[in-house]
């Protein structure tokens, strides 16, 4: 909590502390933690004082791709996290409202061949931008995961797991 004050107060490295508490999400002794509180709070007090959506919508997405590895004290504290968050960044609804740009991965594309010596075009242009833009998890940096061009399947995929279990 001192390095999230000294962070937001003086702005000095706080690219590094997103950056670090991104990673926390992924740590598993967070799941047998007593301090769930505690933790939460720093979340949500960090993220609101955020000011790059992009990175909010990051931990937004890594936070629900986390949350079922937890108990349901720890989910609801989460779910009311986000819900809060949602009132200081409308923009977060985009990520459930908004479909996802696939760059019409269903339409095939053709393309002539270049007759220079058979040279093929760059990879760029021969598979379209948009690979270029899909959401990637593994990311350390959360500016730099793409979470903001993604929908929130985890909503959706374990709400349907959940249903058919229950069946």
């Amino acid at each position: 909590m001192v390095i999230e004050q000294l962070s937001t107060s003086k702005h000095v490295a706080v690219d590094r502390f997103y950056r670090t508490l991104y990673e926390s999400l992924l740590d598993p002794r967070l799941t047998t933690s007593s301090k769930h509180a505690l933790y939460l709070n720093l979340l949500y007090r960090s993220l609101r004082s955020d000011l790059d959506v992009k990175r909010v919508k990051a931990f937004v997405k890594r936070i629900l791709q986390v949350v079922t590895l937890h108990q349901p004290p720890f989910i609801c504290g989460v779910l009311y996290l986000l819900r809060e968050l949602e009132t200081t960044f409308p923009g977060l609804q985009s990520l459930v409202i908004d479909p996802e740009d696939n760059g019409d991965a269903d339409e095939e594309i053709f393309r002539d061949a270049v007759e220079d010596a058979g040279v093929l075009p760059p990879q760029e242009q021969r598979d379209g931008d948009s690979r270029k833009a899909a959401y990637e998890g593994k990311k350390r940096d959360p500016e730099h995961s793409n979470a903001d061009k993604s929908c929130l399947w985890e909503l959706v995929s374990r709400i349907v797991l959940r249903f058919e279990s229950a069946c």
